[in-house]
């Protein structure tokens, strides 16, 4: 094989290692960014009996911040409440005040913590024995998307720590052979690494129009994507040197 062949061989085939390792990185980035946003988003109401008086509430507050699984609690008074109904629904608002002076009850919102999604409803069951709540509102779907969603990042996390591994094995296998025989070819590794980065851009060219959804459009690490260049341009030096063996 003529150096130029080579050299074609080797660009062409770290573009496309390029190109699967930055999808995964893109897919990764952007699983990892809309969990993130439905978890932030996520909140447990627990709605106080009409009774609650001003002292009470404030044990029950201090009670549900104990909890590990509580990222944030905040109290919202029924007054609160009927305001922040008037201003985004007014008819709504002025629905619900035909039924009397204020007939919504003051509640409680929880953002859990992000390790607690997993034991949800046990935390929930725990919680709900604080007092006799009127009603507990959340989104089970939800919580179902945020799980899947992590899985599917801890997936992809778990696919590209073993392509990383593989590369450095198969990297290591080349040098101990290059060692023994004396083989070895220079210029091949840049070729590789241009290959590489041509296939980052492609990769990134396709994912572009996702860029105007906020909610999912995230990039990958810079020191990610400087490693799967580097990786293309080892990958390919490490073959380029087997294939000098014969």
């Amino acid at each position: 094989m003529g150096a130029k062949a080579r050299s074609a061989w080797i660009f062409a085939l770290a573009a496309a290692a390029g190109l699967a390792g930055e999808t995964l990185l893109l897919a990764e980035s952007h699983v990892s960014r809309l969990e993130e946003s439905l978890r932030d988003d996520f909140r447990v109401v627990f709605f106080a009996r009409p009774s609650l008086d001003a002292s009470r509430a404030k044990v029950l507050e201090e009670k549900l911040r104990a909890f590990p699984e509580a990222a944030d609690v905040r109290f919202v008074p029924a007054d609160d409440a009927l305001a922040a109904l008037k201003r985004e629904d007014p008819e709504l608002a002025e629905s619900v005040a035909l039924v009397g002076d204020n007939p919504l009850p003051s509640a409680f919102e929880v953002r859990p913590a992000a390790e607690a999604f997993t034991r949800l409803g046990a935390w929930l069951d725990e919680a709900r024995g604080l007092a006799e709540w009127s009603d507990v509102r959340w989104k089970p779907g939800q919580v179902q998307a945020i799980l899947r969603l992590r899985f599917y990042s801890r997936l992809l996390r778990v696919t590209l720590s073993t392509l990383l591994c593989l590369g450095a094995g198969l990297a290591l296998a080349a040098l101990a052979g290059a060692a023994k025989s004396g083989a070895g070819r220079r210029g091949l590794s840049a070729w590789a690494g241009l290959g590489g980065a041509a296939g980052l851009l492609a990769a990134v060219a396709i994912a572009w129009p996702l860029r105007r959804d906020e909610l999912l459009w995230a990039w990958p690490a810079t020191g990610a994507q400087l490693a799967l260049i580097a990786g293309c341009a080892t990958i390919g030096w490490s073959l380029s040197l087997w294939r000098a063996e014969s």
